[in-house]
């Protein structure tokens, strides 16, 4: 079995991780895609519980026909880069690579002797799950085009639209004090 990692954040999973997923499924059997900072939900940065981003996930990848090739897996930070690696390798099944477009995600598996899959961002100015929350902030609906429908969705039925711009205005608030 080829198999490889994916570690993201994914808050919330636009087309940008949809377009890198198929990709990966060209290369790969499976995709063991690491949802990261589990601990996180209802903040600016990590609006959504690790819950949330499974089921979002989930329905995902069952409207796209590719359920049975991909394992969902929420992983804690720990904030010690180099244990990381392995608390990561720990919590999955076994891979054979690791993709990231995040250069330093790749130097620590390739440090602990992991075969490393660059991954070029789609559109990185368009495709952010930083723009995205801030395009939600603003009340701008363009957000909707750059998540894949199934996301948008679940997104609404969650009340996460709202709760970005709760989170997001509420620590924006407290910072200028």
């Amino acid at each position: 079995m080829n198999r490889v990692l994916f570690p993201g954040r994914f808050q919330p999973f636009h087309r940008g991780h949809l377009a890198v997923v198929e990709r990966l499924l060209e290369e790969f059997d499976e995709i063991v895609v690491v949802i990261g900072s589990a601990q996180e939900g209802f903040t600016c940065r990590n609006p959504f519980t690790a819950g949330e981003r499974i089921e979002m996930l989930t329905r995902l990848f069952r409207d796209e026909h590719v359920f049975d090739r991909v394992w969902l897996i929420p992983v804690p930070d720990i904030y010690m880069p180099m244990a990381w690696t392995t608390h990561v390798l720990s919590l999955t099944p076994r891979v054979n690579a690791v993709a990231s477009g995040n250069p330093h995600v790749l130097e620590l598996f390739k440090w602990v002797g992991f075969k490393t899959v660059r991954i070029e961002p789609v559109e990185p100015d368009k495709y952010s799950g930083t723009r995205i929350r801030q395009l939600i902030v603003e009340g701008s609906e363009e957000w909707r085009s750059l998540v894949p429908y199934t996301v948008a969705e679940y997104m609404e039925e969650v009340g996460g639209v709202e709760r970005i711009r709760e989170v997001c205005v509420d620590e924006h608030s407290r910072n200028r004090r």
